[in-house]
């Protein structure tokens, strides 16, 4: 069981994706107490990355009530109060109370920018708003962290600004896209990540290792590197912004669209170099971000 928040009053309803992969069909019955039917859905747009998804209420003529998107949610302040909503442990119709504990979280990806909360958020609140006292979307439920998988006080909800985008994307398309360079990475800047390169790559002179913040290029993504990169360059900057770690190199790149032209600063053998790349899309193993639960079954004897 998820949760999910209705977002307009055609009866578009965001969830995680985590929610609808591989289901064979999904019923939805509103928060009220007084209505207990079940309505039949459809999923008109995924996000995997984001773990996101668009559902479409069929055959219901119950008028709706949709949440807004709270502006601004990239400005949060840690300690700002929020209430979580949703059916933690198949307890339905739970509200529960704290405040954002950071804003600089990531989910999944830096790609996708989250909120770190107190409120308590368990296995049922996936999908479910967190709200601020305005009855707000600042985020949409996601993960918990805890070695207990169960509240620990640390739950992460992919925040609103990264929500709205993903909803007009996939109300759109159906889909969202992400540029992508097209290249493996692995950090540098740190002496720990340095050498982990090293031992990785013990074939490659470590002088041509730079001892500068950037990304290492390990391999390509797919069948070959993009025209104008070589394996084992590192990429310190975008149209002339450098970077130093990854996080920063996914925001540069939040900038772009897929099919926009970029120029890389790059370090190649102790020498700078200029290389114009064309932005790919974000690729996406989704069976592997999502593995399926396997259940052990005793052997036949």
């Amino acid at each position: 069981v998820c949760s999910g928040v209705i977002v307009d009053e055609q009866g578009h309803v965001i969830t995680n994706y985590h929610c609808v992969h591989n289901q064979k069909s999904i019923l939805l019955y509103y928060y009220d107490r007084e209505d207990w039917g079940e309505y039949k859905v459809k999923v008109v747009g995924t996000d995997p990355l984001a773990d996101l998804a668009l559902l479409k209420i069929l055959d219901s003529d119950k008028k709706l009530k949709p949440l807004k998107f709270a502006k601004d949610t990239d400005k949060l302040e840690v300690g700002t109060e929020v209430f979580a909503l949703g059916h933690p442990m198949g307890m339905a119709w739970t509200t529960t109370k704290g405040i954002i504990s950071s804003n600089e979280r990531y989910a999944r990806h830096p790609f996708v920018h989250a909120l770190q909360t107190d409120a308590a958020i368990n296995k049922g609140n996936s999908g479910g708003p967190l709200m601020n006292m305005q009855g707000e979307i600042v985020g949409i439920n996601a993960l918990i962290i805890s070695r207990i998988s169960e509240n620990a006080g640390i739950g992460l909800a992919i925040r609103g600004d990264v929500v709205e985008s993903s909803y007009k994307s996939m109300l759109k398309t159906g889909t969202v896209s992400r540029p992508a360079v097209g290249i493996q990475i692995m950090s540098l800047g740190l002496p720990r990540q340095r050498k982990l390169v090293i031992k990785k790559f013990p074939n490659i002179n470590p002088d041509h290792i730079p001892n500068v913040s950037g990304m290492f290029v390990s391999d390509a993504t797919g069948k070959e590197l993009p025209k104008g990169i070589k394996k084992h360059d590192t990429i310190i900057g975008i149209d002339g912004e450098l970077f130093n770690d990854g996080i920063k190199f996914s925001n540069l790149l939040e900038n772009h669209k897929v099919g926009d032209k970029i120029i890389l600063t790059l370090i190649r053998k102790g020498r700078y170099v200029l290389v114009e790349v064309i932005l790919k899309e974000f690729p996406i193993d989704i069976e592997k971000m999502y593995p399926a639960i396997q259940k052990m079954l005793p052997q036949k004897k």
